[in-house]
């Protein structure tokens, strides 16, 4: 055979070679398309999602988030609260047994007004720091936006929020930026959007916002919950049938509310809350119902002469309650059209049985506070306050003047039960001082009537206030927060029985399967730690409280 045959030989056994082989992996190529093709595609396991009214981990892991709020003096508009906690206050949460704090956010510690958009390295640096020291203990955290852009909401001063539109973009932007760098953080369990909203004119604001909101979270982050909370309230507008709670399309979203209730209670002797002494828990004598509605009056009660009048003791009819849509009976103080000036001292409000016997005072007042009182007028003329100038037993009293139309001063704080057959008779003093011609300036009992049971201050009816949330919570397959609950702290004071309260709120609130945290950490009014502007010390703190927690939680 000659070298040409060999090398041509050669050449052609090469060529189907390469072939062969293209051909077997043309095949192979076209066996691994197939192969791709036919699997599932790849979804996004979130670092915490919801499975029905349950919160779960990445690994498929129930959690129950029970814990406390620091409030990082989001109040007073200090952007770096570094006086409100250090490390050590996370191994103390802990400690009592918690693993989650719902943490406050103020926009200013992240965005001057000034320079809106512009975000400070110093905020982030600051909830680093937090990130970490939680880590080290175990600690959850609910970044809660307690201050947005447009102010504080609870106390009805945010309007801004909802009327100025950029308020909105730069909150959105904000929770946006927020999502973006911390969207890996497993120790960040979710963001809390707007503490306690309160729309200035309709609940869509809310509804419209917080979806917003969650759709800008959503586009840079899909690892974290969103904890939606029903709106505070609505001015002029009464509760929707859901609670004023938004409905959100996102399927990783807890539903907040909060509960002080009795409020009087949880919030005596705060001057700020125009709350006087409101008494201890539980007190069987303080009733409730959450619906009410006024019903009857002794409308009879003989009333002060017009002109000027020095001080009169007035006694009232004895009204004899036979209609059983009459539930509780109420003080009012009556002015109508009284033009000059009247002044009420001294009233007290009695009991007869059904042959008209006396049993008992069932109210007694000197009148030497406005607490609880709350004036109406028909026409928004005349005014009312405390006297301190004038009085029967001293020189202070309530008074009413300039009003042009019906108007009274009432207090449903002091509502009490009545009995089928009983009389009430409310008498008292009165003084006047140029009383118009045509005025009706005389004491009353206003009697209330209720579709729904008068409850008592007792457990049964903090677990009514909280069933209505528990149901609704259950018909919608959601997981429920009780983002608030607290006590101030006159009521840990002079045997008031603010540690029975918290107990039966934490024993209710595991009965229902709420995820919740106690407020609040550090502060004079509310806190487990006494002392603003100086770290917690435990030589001035709740150390029952603190106890209570250790003994229930852990």
């Amino acid at each position: 055979m000659s070298i040409s045959t060999c090398k041509e030989r050669a050449f052609f056994s090469e060529k189907l070679l390469n072939i062969f082989l293209l051909t077997f992996l043309a095949i192979l190529l076209q066996n691994c398309k197939s192969d791709i093709s036919e699997d599932p595609p790849v979804t996004h396991n979130p670092l915490y999602r919801i499975s029905g009214t349950k919160i779960m981990n990445a690994s498929n892991q129930t959690l129950t988030l029970q814990g406390i709020a620091f409030g990082n003096e989001v109040w007073s508009d200090n952007p770096l609260p570094y006086a409100h906690h250090s490390e050590i206050d996370y191994a103390r949460v802990k400690d009592m047994g918690m693993n989650a704090v719902r943490f406050y956010l103020n926009y200013k510690t992240f965005e001057d007004d000034a320079n809106p958009y512009q975000y400070k390295q110093s905020g982030w640096d600051w909830l680093n720091q937090n990130i970490t020291w939680a880590k080290k203990n175990g600690i959850f955290l609910i970044l809660n936006m307690h201050v947005p852009q447009g102010g504080f909401q609870s106390n009805g001063g945010g309007d801004a929020l909802w009327n100025t539109v950029e308020n909105q973009n730069r909150l959105t932007a904000l929770w946006k930026e927020i999502a973006k760098r911390y969207k890996d953080e497993a120790q960040i369990i979710g963001f809390g959007l707007v503490n306690e909203p309160s729309p200035s004119s309709d609940i869509s604001q809310w509804q419209q916002l917080s979806q917003r909101l969650t759709n800008e979270i959503r586009m840079v982050d899909k690892n974290h919950l969103l904890f939606i909370e029903r709106a505070n309230y609505v001015k002029g507008k009464t509760e929707t049938a859901d609670y004023n709670f938004p409905s959100i399309n996102d399927s990783n979203v807890v539903y907040e509310f909060h509960m002080y209730n009795p409020f009087e209670y949880t919030h005596q002797l705060f001057s700020w809350a125009n709350q006087g002494d409101g008494g201890s828990y539980p007190d069987e004598t303080y009733l409730y119902a959450d619906t009410t509605e006024w019903y009857t009056a002794t409308s009879n009660n003989p009333a002060i002469e017009s002109g000027t009048k020095d001080w009169m003791y007035f006694e009232g009819i004895k009204y004899k309650v036979t209609d059983d849509k009459i539930k509780l009976g109420l003080p009012a103080l009556i002015a109508s059209n009284v033009g000059g000036k009247i002044y009420f001292d001294d009233i007290e409000i009695k009991e007869y049985d059904p042959n008209g016997h006396y049993t008992k005072t069932v109210f007694s007042s000197s009148l030497n506070s406005t607490n609880g009182w709350s004036f109406w007028s028909s026409n928004n003329s005349g005014t009312s306050g405390l006297s301190s100038t004038t009085g029967t037993s001293n020189n202070t009293s309530l008074y009413i003047e300039g009003a042009t139309g019906d108007c009274n001063l009432s207090n449903y704080n002091q509502k009490f039960f009545t009995k089928q057959g009983y009389s009430y008779q409310i008498n008292g003093w009165m003084k006047g001082e140029n009383i118009s011609a045509n005025a009706g300036c005389r004491l009353r009992i206003d009697f209330l009537t209720s579709p729904n049971p008068i409850q008592k201050r007792n457990k049964a009816y903090l677990e009514y206030m909280l069933k209505k949330y528990a149901d609704w919570g259950k018909s919608k397959n959601v997981p429920l927060y009780m983002g608030e609950f607290g006590l101030g702290v006159h009521c840990f004071e002079n045997n008031k029985g603010g540690l029975q309260w918290v107990t039966d709120m934490v024993d209710i609130a595991k009965a229902n399967e709420f995820h919740f945290t106690y407020h609040v950490y550090h502060e004079d009014n509310f806190g487990l730690y006494y002392g603003n502007g100086t770290l917690p010390n435990p030589s001035n703190a709740n150390q029952l409280l603190i106890n209570l927690f250790k003994l229930k939680l852990k």
